[in-house]
């Protein structure tokens, strides 16, 4: 599959061809970083998993290996639940991916659904760990 294309405005989406893409017609997520910011793009048929998403306080980025095979990246909607939201997506879901020596920055997080719209912004923090799943909260 070919990458979305994403016009940016700093942190913001501007335009983006992903909702007619074959990841979006798949169901699948899709993460850009830009401007210090994780933007989700969110296909059409999974915005109603958006609520889980909005209760969160915290979001919590872990790139580690999955099946200690190839980089991934878990998304950890923390909202101090026992059981809070999260996804993991494939190096093929993600624009880039964040480098090892930004382990422990802070950043921010957004969703976004067909419009552009943006849906949430949340702090997010950035960690690295061996082997995902990890779906640790964050560590003060």
């Amino acid at each position: 599959m070919m990458a979305p294309t994403i016009e940016d405005d700093g942190s913001e989406i501007v335009k983006s061809n992903y909702w007619g893409s074959e990841f979006a017609q798949k169901g699948y997520f899709f993460c850009s970083f830009n401007a210090g910011t994780a933007r989700l793009l969110i296909p059409d048929s999974r915005v109603d998993e958006l609520p889980e998403m909005a209760t969160s306080k915290l979001i919590v980025l872990t790139r580690g290996t999955w099946n200690r095979k190839k980089d991934a990246l878990e998304i950890l909607f923390d909202d101090g639940s026992d059981e809070p939201y999260s996804m993991h997506l494939s190096k093929d879901q993600l624009d880039r991916l964040i480098p090892v020596s930004d382990n422990g920055r802070d950043l921010t997080f957004s969703a976004w659904s067909r419009g552009p719209v943006k849906l949430l912004e949340r702090p997010a923090k950035f960690r690295i760990v061996k082997n995902l799943p990890c779906l640790e909260k964050w560590k003060q």
